[in-house]
């Protein structure tokens, strides 16, 4: 009877200790997606383009990454849920990195996109070219990267960045509104409002890209990078498969999507022009600490940044 008890009991151990086993093998791929999901904050900007594209594709899902994407009409949505904790990353200008950073939130520069602004005169400003900017107003958002290209082009074009008036307008159909009344005599314009503002008659002054100046990043958290290195790897795989994508196809295979992310007009089909896209890479210590140190001369942030200590090579390895 004694020896019937303990084959009982350890066949009851056997059991239990497989049912543990057990258990643990259907945890691990709930801990594995749990490990692989990532939150990503972009504005609804040409930039976004190939993540968004990347998430129509499943390049993603290829991979194993549950990625939340989440589009935003205002900076300021997208920064109040970083500052919520609902976001591991965002595309965000150096400016905002420099304030993220300036209040205590360590997102680190992990990549660079290829999104572009335009200058755009009115056409009755007699702006013909960037040598009559001065003394004129050029509408802009405060405290972003379109301040800073402000104060770029007045010096990059001999003047003195207190040569051209800014003038603060946020909204960008306001902007616009603004332009066409003669309010301001130009505009730091992201599509599709260039292009709107060009078909009403405007004159295309200055175009930005990211191989003159690093407009816009892709950055994450610190404590992201440190817990999920290898999600954040595998974003950039996907952003870099998308990259390939769209640089081996006709944009009219995917225009629909460039068209409502970016909230292009019908009338705009056919005739979209996309940057040079380029596979992921980290802008210059040089050209990011020029956007910390003016930040930190208008104001913006009081914090003394260092470049090198707001960037992470994780999507470039």
């Amino acid at each position: 009877m004694r020896f019937k008890k303990i084959i009982g009991a350890t066949m009851a151990l056997a059991i239990a200790t497989t049912m543990v086993a057990c258990k643990k093998q259907e945890e691990k791929p709930e801990q594995k997606k749990a490990d692989n999901t990532l939150r990503v904050g972009v504005m609804g900007s040409i930039d976004a383009i190939p993540l968004v594209l990347a998430k129509e594709n499943g390049y993603f899902k290829e991979l194993g990454l549950d990625l939340d994407l989440q589009i935003f009409k205002a900076a300021k949505d997208r920064d109040a849920a970083l500052q919520a904790g609902e976001l591991d990353g965002v595309l965000a200008d150096e400016v905002a990195i420099s304030i993220y950073q300036n209040s205590g939130i360590d997102m680190k520069i992990t990549g660079t996109t290829n999104g572009t602004f335009t200058l755009v005169a009115g056409k009755d400003s007699g702006v013909k070219s960037a040598n009559d900017l001065k003394g004129k107003k050029i509408g802009i958002s405060e405290r972003t990267m379109m301040d800073y290209l402000a104060d770029y082009i007045a010096t990059e074009n001999g003047m003195n960045a207190k040569d051209i008036e800014k003038v603060a307008i946020p909204a960008m159909p306001a902007r616009l509104e603004a332009l066409r009344n003669n309010q301001i005599d130009a505009a730091i314009l992201p599509a599709p409002f260039n292009d709107t503002a060009i078909a009403d008659g405007g004159k295309e002054i200055v175009k930005l890209y990211n191989k003159d100046i690093m407009i816009s990043t892709t950055g994450f958290l610190q404590d992201a990078i440190n817990k999920k290195p290898e999600a954040i790897k595998d974003f950039y795989k996907a952003y870099n498969k998308s990259i390939d994508y769209i640089n081996n196809n006709d944009i009219s295979k995917y225009e629909d999507i460039v068209i409502s992310t970016v909230g292009y007009s019908e009338d705009m089909r056919g005739n979209i022009k996309l940057p040079d896209f380029k596979a992921n890479y980290l802008p210059s210590e040089e050209k990011v600490q020029k956007v910390f140190d003016w930040s930190k001369e208008n104001k913006i942030i009081t914090k003394e940044l260092k470049a090198k200590d707001a960037m992470s090579d994780i999507g470039t390895k």
